[in-house]
């Protein structure tokens, strides 16, 4: 008996070398395979180095198929099942990177599982996998199939994996638009299938990639899976890992995959809300219920909807306006704006310098809000963010939560040369009062 990643897969044949049909029928997936060392007892009297966690596997029919009945059987609890990590690397960049660096570290080995074409034993996909201990912790297993043959079934191999991980990492590195929309039309797809149990989805960008974060944001995905887009310095295996690593440290605690409702049509017996109950501060309620329950989610669906605001709450645009102009006077001002911390979205801007993209500038702010509030989330502080300050070599970015409108900030772009940021701080804590 022959243990590969995907659990036991015995020879059809018994020990005398008769055909045994109970595990023939337990091997239907694999009707016709074969398991071949990849190693032989020759080379290792030899004493060649052997490859004992390496194993061929010749297959017919659809690998995918099989490696989901089998998930099915062994991985029907979630909550119960091993920790499961896949990594999606679409470049192939830092996915072997990673496990190499895990087992280096850990000391286990990388086991690797070759599906071969059964009549050219052309190489399909190879699947690598480590384990990674961790004391007082539940035992991480951390898988990535790298495809080597294109076709549709070959292409579903990876999406077998994710679909019964405990959390998927997709790291996307230098793509094209296309191939980006190409990649998230298949991860959406991927996700509505019956058969995703996946409860977590986390994106890896480079930090620069904000408009691949928005893209991701735009997204409509399945409200069972939890999207979590992260903007980290992708320059090395130990860095990706830790980025992984700090965000199953966060949802590793949270509710499992919840089945979509079977039930019938919401209001054919009781309604659960009154039409009159219907407006605004009822979807605050549900929107604080919901983030009490389920954090990341409730983070989730606020940046990818539309916040509703009562209409109490509603920042006057022209009273914005004027308060904006109230920064022209700050010595070095490039641009400065009101932006909507959910979406990116400009509520309100005023641009002394022409050659400023407002716009990109504003969705970068915007993401650079969000992840400290997530950052702070789970370090176990309050998530009220009430300034941030970027510097680079030539510029300053100030950004400043409004505290009558939590969901805006008033973000300033300065000229690091001309300016006085402690001055600019000042007038624009002035402005940020002012503005109700």
């Amino acid at each position: 008996m022959l243990t590969s990643l995907f659990g036991d897969l015995g020879s059809v044949l018994d020990p005398f070398g008769r055909k045994n049909r109970a595990l023939a029928e337990a091997s239907r997936p694999f009707e016709a395979t074969a398991i071949m060392e990849a190693t032989s007892t020759a080379a290792e009297e030899e004493g060649q180095a052997v490859d004992r966690h390496q194993r061929d596997l010749v297959v017919t029919g659809s690998p995918a198929h099989a490696m989901r009945e089998h998930f099915a059987s062994t991985r029907a609890d979630m909550d119960t099942a091993a920790r499961v990590i896949t990594l999606l690397d679409p470049l192939g960049v830092w996915a072997t990177s990673v496990i190499k660096a895990l087992s280096d570290a850990g000391g286990r080995p990388i086991e690797r599982l070759n599906l071969r074409e059964q009549t050219t034993l052309r190489m399909l996909a190879v699947i690598e996998r480590t384990t990674l201990a961790r004391r007082h912790e539940d035992t991480l297993k951390i898988y990535h199939a790298d495809v080597r043959m294109p076709g549709r079934d070959n292409a579903e191999i990876p999406v077998a994996l994710m679909e019964r991980s405990h959390m998927t990492t997709v790291i996307v590195g230098p793509m094209d638009p296309s191939a980006i929309d190409t990649l998230l039309a298949s991860l959406r797809t991927a996700t509505e299938q019956p058969t995703w149990r996946c409860p977590h989805l986390v994106f890896l960008l480079p930090p620069s990639a904000v408009w691949i974060a928005n893209k991701v944001n735009a997204v409509p995905w399945p409200k069972q899976v939890q999207v979590q887009v992260l903007n980290e310095s992708l320059t090395s295996a130990s860095s990706v890992w830790n980025a992984m690593l700090g965000q199953w440290n966060r949802v590793k605690s949270l509710p499992g995959w919840a089945a979509p409702d079977a039930g019938g049509m919401l209001g054919v017996q009781d309604f659960p809300i009154k039409v009159a109950d219907l407006g605004p501060a009822v979807v605050r309620s549900s929107l604080v219920v919901g983030a009490r329950q389920d954090p990341l989610a409730a983070s989730a669906a606020v940046s990818a909807a539309v916040v509703v605001r009562d209409a109490r709450s509603h920042l006057d645009v022209e009273h914005a306006k004027n308060s904006l102009g109230e920064l022209l006077g700050i010595d070095g001002l490039l641009c400065c704006a009101i932006v909507d911390a959910s979406n990116g979205l400009i509520v309100a801007r005023e641009q002394p310098a022409e050659d400023v993209d407002v716009e990109r500038a504003a969705a970068a702010c915007a993401q650079v809000l969000r992840s400290h509030r997530l950052a702070a989330r789970s370090m176990g502080l309050p998530d009220h963010i009430e300034e941030v300050t970027v510097g680079t070599a030539s510029r300053h970015q100030l950004l400043r939560t409004l505290s009558r409108h939590p969901e805006l900030f008033v973000f300033v772009l300065l000229n690091k040369q001309r300016s006085n940021l402690s001055l600019a701080r000042f007038k624009l804590m002035e402005v940020e009062r002012g503005l109700v």
